[in-house]
């Protein structure tokens, strides 16, 4: 029997010299399944170290792509393999490619360019997860939403903060308009526990009708591009435009990620702060112009976005750091 089976096509991996070098130092790699570091990190008994985050980020893009990978011990050549694959998958394949692994990677692409920057994604779990809720949410059911979810690592997240919080049965939904990418984070989020991924567009006002009259703890938005794309096409502001329309009575105490965003504009030589405060929308004169993202307000500061997950790399190796993927 296989050890793991490809998501769609049921491949079998072929086994990796235990020599060939890896994308996480060894020494940091955590030889359990995905299923008990998230165990482990949901007990807010135990003070998790950063490894666990770096572990679980590539753990999770490992068992997004091969289905049961989710409860085994994964051996760390083979996680070093596939984020080798997912650093060439839209050029050509190699001789010894497994060609269905390619596609899922290509048919995917989109949702797995987040994880495949393991520092960045592992400081955003971080600050996610162990995010201390305030007094007023914690006195209402827990209720998370995450819009244009992607992977789903968020919607994790969010049920690992809601746990730490102590809330037993936390209500998480995500939002994703990638059919393929919505059959494929469904099965994957609702069998870690993490809540149940649906097929909406998180820009269209009459999706979030189920939440409407809901008072949302936690809400989270991905979409935020790199330092050298415009805002605009990743449908961010549009994203908070349709919640803010749809659920403005339901978001008095919730808390967000990202806190707050800094983008800026060359043309006027303009910074402005994106935040719960301006429902993430800047100022109306401003709302045509093309914005660049420059940094996030996370764990009560602000980041520049080229350092976000630095403090993350020194789990990496220097192949683990030539492969991270910089265009999410």
């Amino acid at each position: 029997m296989p050890l793991f089976a490809a998501a769609n096509a049921k491949r079998v991996i072929p086994e990796r010299d235990a020599g060939v070098v890896s994308v996480l130092l060894p020494e940091h790699y955590l030889r359990t399944p995905l299923t008990a570091d998230l165990e482990r990190l949901r007990d807010p008994r135990r003070p998790p170290e950063d490894a666990l985050f770096v572990n679980l980020v590539a753990k999770y893009f490992f068992a997004y792509v091969y289905e049961g990978a989710h409860d085994a011990v994964v051996p760390l050549p083979e996680i070093t393999k596939l984020f080798e694959q997912f650093s060439r998958h839209q050029s050509l394949n190699e001789d010894g490619d497994d060609v269905e692994v390619m596609n899922s990677l290509r048919q995917w692409s989109f949702a797995l360019r987040m994880l495949a920057d393991l520092p960045k994604t592992a400081h955003i779990l971080r600050s996610v997860a162990l995010r201390r809720l305030s007094p007023k949410i914690l006195e209402q059911p827990y209720v998370g939403l995450d819009i244009g979810t992607g992977s789903g690592i968020l919607m994790l997240a969010a049920e690992v903060q809601a746990r730490r919080n102590g809330f037993d049965k936390p209500e998480i939904w995500g939002l994703e308009y990638d059919r393929p990418v919505v059959e494929r984070s469904s099965v994957l989020v609702r069998s870690l526990g993490g809540g149940e991924v649906v097929f909406a567009d998180a820009r269209d006002v009459s999706a979030y009708s189920p939440f409407a009259d809901k008072e949302l703890s936690f809400v989270s938005n991905e979409t935020v591009s790199a330092t050298h794309q415009r805002l605009r096409r990743e449908h961010f502001a549009k994203i908070f435009r349709a919640l803010f329309g749809a659920c403005q009575g339901g978001l008095e105490h919730t808390a967000f990620f990202p806190e707050g965003l800094i983008v800026y504009n060359k043309e006027m030589n303009v910074s402005v702060m994106l935040s719960r405060i301006n429902g993430f929308q800047g100022v109306p004169e401003y709302e045509t112009l093309d914005f660049y993202p420059q940094g996030l307000f996370i764990e009560g500061r602000v980041v520049p976005l080229h350092q976000l997950g630095e403090e993350f790399l020194p789990y990496l190796t220097p192949l683990g750091r030539s492969l991270i993927s910089r265009r999410w």
